[in-house]
């Protein structure tokens, strides 16, 4: 009974903080509401943004209600391992697009790249489906006119070899690799690298999963840790992608409280640090 009630509070502790942070995420999305947004960073970054913020609110919804401890509620991790990986690749989008450290022009090509893949797999889901719509043509055309655009950039040329080749023949929406993107954005390559894996054991039916669901039962201390994971390994990055959002709209935000700002200023450290080293 002790070790059920301890494992309560943790996850009592860790909704809390996760709500707290939350609720500042909204009111920061809801201040630049209205706003004209300047360029394409903070068109996309606010629209990103949002998209994070739905993801902690369907996170939360699917997350075991603290007040009710003894509820015979179904717990869905799986579920919300999923989502909390979107909320984790909604921050990678957020701050590959708005980066402040590029210049003009790496900016332009990220997002010419981008745009490009978006047609090109439209293409090909249109493709996959026998689509004969008359509008595929539209997209083809485009697709061409973006990817004349990125093979002529004065970044593409210094890419390598190889990588140009693919950037030409199967646009990624990324070109730069995940560890590039950590270093970027000041997030620890080897958290992020354990974190995602864990959560995809739960995407993808795999064995580890499956294997976990067999002792799985609601309530129990170790369910409520399993079920507590999720929202923790989400949390720094919603901090991130809030604290982004401030800066891309500087002065136009309100300020996080005291207790919220530490609770960000927590997350967002572990994440640049990792956990190898705590004790």
């Amino acid at each position: 009974m002790a070790h059920t009630n301890e494992e309560w509070s943790k996850y009592r502790t860790t909704v809390r903080e996760f709500d707290s942070v939350l609720e500042h995420a909204k009111a920061v999305s809801a201040s630049i509401v209205g706003l004209q947004p300047v360029d394409r960073s903070q068109i996309f970054g606010e629209q990103i943004f949002v998209k994070v913020l739905a993801h902690c609110v369907t996170l939360r919804r699917l997350s075991p209600d603290p007040a009710r401890q003894k509820s015979k509620e179904l717990w869905d991790l799986p579920s919300v391992a999923a989502v909390a990986r979107c909320v984790i690749e909604a921050h990678d989008a957020f701050a590959y697009i708005t980066s402040a450290e590029v210049t003009d022009a790496e900016k332009d090509f990220r997002f010419t790249l981008w745009e490009l893949h978006d047609k090109t797999r439209r293409l090909k889901m249109l493709e996959a489906i026998g689509s004969n719509d008359p509008r595929n043509a539209q997209i083809r055309s485009e697709a061409d006119r973006l990817l004349s655009l990125v093979t002529a950039h004065a970044r593409f040329a210094s890419l390598p070899v190889k990588l140009r080749k693919k950037l030409t023949t199967d646009p990624p929406a990324f070109y730069l690799s995940q560890r590039d993107r950590c270093a970027e954005c000041s997030v620890d390559y080897d958290f992020y690298n354990g974190v995602t894996m864990l959560l995809s054991q739960y995407v993808h039916t795999l064995p580890f999963s499956i294997q976990q669901l067999f002792g799985f039962k609601g309530g129990s201390p170790e369910s409520l840790r399993l079920m507590n994971q999720p929202l923790q390994y989400s949390l720094p990055f919603l901090s991130r992608a809030t604290e982004g959002m401030r800066n891309l709209f500087s002065g136009r935000t309100p300020e996080p409280p005291s207790r919220v700002a530490r609770t960000m200023a927590v997350a967002i450290a572990i994440s640049a640090r990792g956990l190898k080293d705590a004790v």
